[in-house]
């Protein structure tokens, strides 16, 4: 393979390191980082020699000494900033054809990785390969290799200072806006899957800490591969690497205004010249965000955290509109779903799954006798107004909340365009908390109202009088009472707000959380009013889908064994006193609070002292920046109930504020908006 070429590695390492002080001496497992890195690069089946290559300053002895007292190490010193002038040295005097490249923060280097990248090199006749051209493996992997006349031309041609200190910038070019890029041919080492997202070097305690945790926990030579599986295996330790900002000593200035979401803005025109308002949902769309200065697509999810197209990451707590319940990709979940797809996942009869899962939900909740099975929360919220018609023969809806996007209910919006005004005039809203107000369209049109619907907690306390009275009033007009529990279910009680508030309706409506954004809502009522659906045309071919069906048996089991709606709202709880100790001690709680609503905490902005919307769009844009996506209320998930995920959304929320103070005391604070005004769809709650 190696053609009778000599191949050497040279380490390069040093003590002096500014972030975090003698990073190549701390101890992973009880070992010193850089014998860790050369025991790991010990299996390579083509490296010949491996060589550290540290300064002649005194602060270097140290390790030095160290690296004597092993066995098999060459250490060669030189200049302390001409470091190019270091590999020239050792090259010549090993004699050496090829020459491998690494730096000594990087003590998970894989030798699989190290040989594929010479392999590349030699089979492409190239003069310089490696693996950060195009990134796709996890930072800490770095691998570069070159032959000796690379090297040589690289001594020839290289200006001094950066490009020596940083001894390959010749020969990559990535920085050719300043920095001369040689002639040479070029390859690079790509995986088939990017996970450059991913943080495995050593640059500050944070890092320390998630390499200490890999050392502990896996064989030495784990290979890069075994590490990701671990990862996989272990969604906290992965949380907590992914959230330690990425900081590369050698970055060209020159690219610091590169924008974080030029991926972002650049898919987004080709989106909206084939999607209306690039999205399939108005409240995920960009007019939610300051466009220009925020993301606009998401390319994946795990845990409590999502990850832009941009390989940017952020702790979520929109959550996909509230959907997730347990957390992204709950390996539970997906196992019951991986499972089920391996039998089916639509059949030409119904599946067990099916009366499963409605006895799971009739033994939950106090109003559930039967159930059908819906995709989204207006399936359900809309056979349940059928079917209250059709029970007491009336038209007539009251309504007070959100239900979907169905006419019965959207044409009482203000996005109605489209609804017939015949629809439109069997709608009529009343005030949550106020039963006065339903009292009032009875009144007006007696014995007319099907139904009346409401969602009975949401970001306004409930007055569980209120509720009593309502299902009272609707007692007395012989009308059916309606819970919109489609966000409340499986949030505020495993059994829905009416469990919780001890109020039964005739129907209720679940969806969102129940099956951990998977597909899936529910109608549940009384077997009286229930078999009439019999009757009714509500029937989808997809309504007993198995895919969603075993997701949400598998969503409630976990959900009920780990107490997680008790844990989601202790840590709501906790959210709110310590975001709020934040706004009190930046002085800004006179207009910005959050709501203490523990399960479902909402950012309030009263009597802004500059432009409401321009208020939210910078907030909005600040807490990106910081690494966190929240809209106007805190979705919970069973994910975020860590202390890490407290503390750093903690620590970014007083971040983002910080900035935001400093804006909104300017002459002028709208110059600091980087993106659009956000814009509102429609006010319901």
């Amino acid at each position: 393979m190696k053609n009778n070429k000599k191949i050497i590695a040279i380490i390069q390492a040093r003590v002096n390191s500014t972030r975090l002080p003698n990073k190549v001496l701390l101890k992973l497992n009880k070992v010193p980082t850089i014998i860790r890195m050369i025991d790991r690069l010990k299996i390579s089946n083509l490296i010949d020699e491996i060589w550290v290559a540290t300064g002649t300053s005194k602060i270097n002895d140290k390790l030095v000494r160290i690296l004597d007292s092993s066995k098999n190490i060459n250490v060669f010193r030189g200049d302390d900033l001409d470091v190019l002038s270091r590999y020239i040295e050792v090259a010549k005097k090993t004699k050496a054809n090829i020459i491998i490249r690494l730096t000594g923060d990087c003590p998970l280097i894989d030798s699989e990785i190290v040989d594929n990248t010479v392999k590349l090199l030699i089979d492409k006749k190239a003069d310089y390969a490696s693996n950060i051209i195009k990134r796709t493996y996890p930072d800490g992997l770095d691998v570069e290799a070159f032959t000796y006349k690379t090297l040589l031309e690289t001594d020839k041609n290289a200006p001094k200072g950066f490009c020596r200190e940083h001894v390959t910038t010749y020969m990559h070019g990535l920085y050719k806006s300043k920095y001369p890029k040689g002639d040479f041919k070029r390859v690079s080492l790509e995986n088939s899957v990017d996970f450059s997202n991913l943080r495995w070097t050593l640059d500050e305690k944070k890092d320390f800490d998630f390499l200490n945790s890999i050392f502990s926990n896996l064989s030495y030579n784990a290979s890069w591969l075994e590490i990701i599986s671990f990862l996989l295996d272990n969604p906290l330790l992965q949380m907590n690497n992914s959230i330690i900002d990425s900081n590369e000593g050698a970055v060209d200035k020159t690219l610091s205004s590169y924008s974080r979401y030029n991926k972002s803005n650049k898919f987004f025109k080709k989106a909206i010249k084939y999607v209306p308002l690039a999205s399939q949902t108005f409240s995920k769309s960009y007019i939610q965000w300051p466009k220009g200065e925020a993301p606009l697509f998401i390319e994946r999810a795990y845990g409590s955290q999502v990850v832009d197209i941009d390989k940017n990451h952020y702790i979520d707590y929109i959550l996909g509109l509230l959907p997730i319940t347990l957390g992204y990709c709950d390996r539970d979940v997906d196992n019951a779903v991986i499972s089920q797809i391996m039998k089916g996942s639509i059949f030409s009869l119904p599946s067990k799954l099916e009366t499963i899962l409605a006895e799971k939900l009739v033994n939950l909740i106090p109003s559930a006798e039967m159930v059908r099975f819906g995709k989204n929360g207006s399936d359900a919220t809309t056979a349940a107004i059928r079917l209250a018609r059709a029970y007491t023969n009336r038209d007539m809806i009251a309504v007070s909340g959100y239900h979907g996007w169905h006419d019965w209910y959207i044409g009482s919006s203000t996005r109605d365009l489209g609804v017939p005004n015949t629809v439109k005039k069997l709608t009529h809203k009343f005030i949550f908390n106020d039963a006065e107000s339903l009292k009032y369209l009875f009144k007006k049109h007696p014995n007319k109202f099907a139904a009346v619907i409401l969602e009975p907690a949401g970001l306004v306390e409930t007055k569980v009088s209120f509720l009593k009275e309502i299902k009272k009033i609707c007692k007395e007009n012989k009308t059916l009472l309606i819970f919109d529990e489609i966000i409340s279910g499986f949030r505020i009680n495993m059994g829905g707000a009416q469990l919780e508030y001890g109020v039964k309706p005739d129907l209720s409506c679940f969806g969102k959380g129940m099956a951990n954004g998977y597909p899936l809502s529910a109608l549940v009522g009384s077997k009286k009013i229930m078999k009439l659906m019999e009757e009714i045309f509500f029937s989808s071919t997809f309504g007993g889908d198995t895919i969603s069906l075993a997701a949400s048996i598998a969503t409630i089991e976990k959900l009920q064994k780990n107490q997680v709606v008790k844990k989601t709202r202790l840590y709501g709880k906790k959210l709110i006193l310590e975001l709020n100790k934040v706004c009190k001690n930046e002085n800004i709680d006179s207009f910005i609070k959050i709501s203490d609503i523990d399960w479902w905490p909402q950012i309030i902005i009263e009597d802004p002292p500059i432009e409401k919307f321009l208020l939210i769009s910078l907030l909005r844009q600040e807490l990106l920046k910081t690494g966190i996506m929240v809209n106007s209320t805190f979705n919970l998930c069973y994910a975020h109930t860590v202390p890490e995920i407290m503390e750093a959304t903690v620590k970014r929320f007083k971040q983002a504020v910080t900035n935001l103070k400093v804006f909104i005391e300017s002459p002028n604070p709208k110059k600091y908006l980087k993106g659009n005004l956000v814009q509102t769809t429609f006010k319901v709650r």
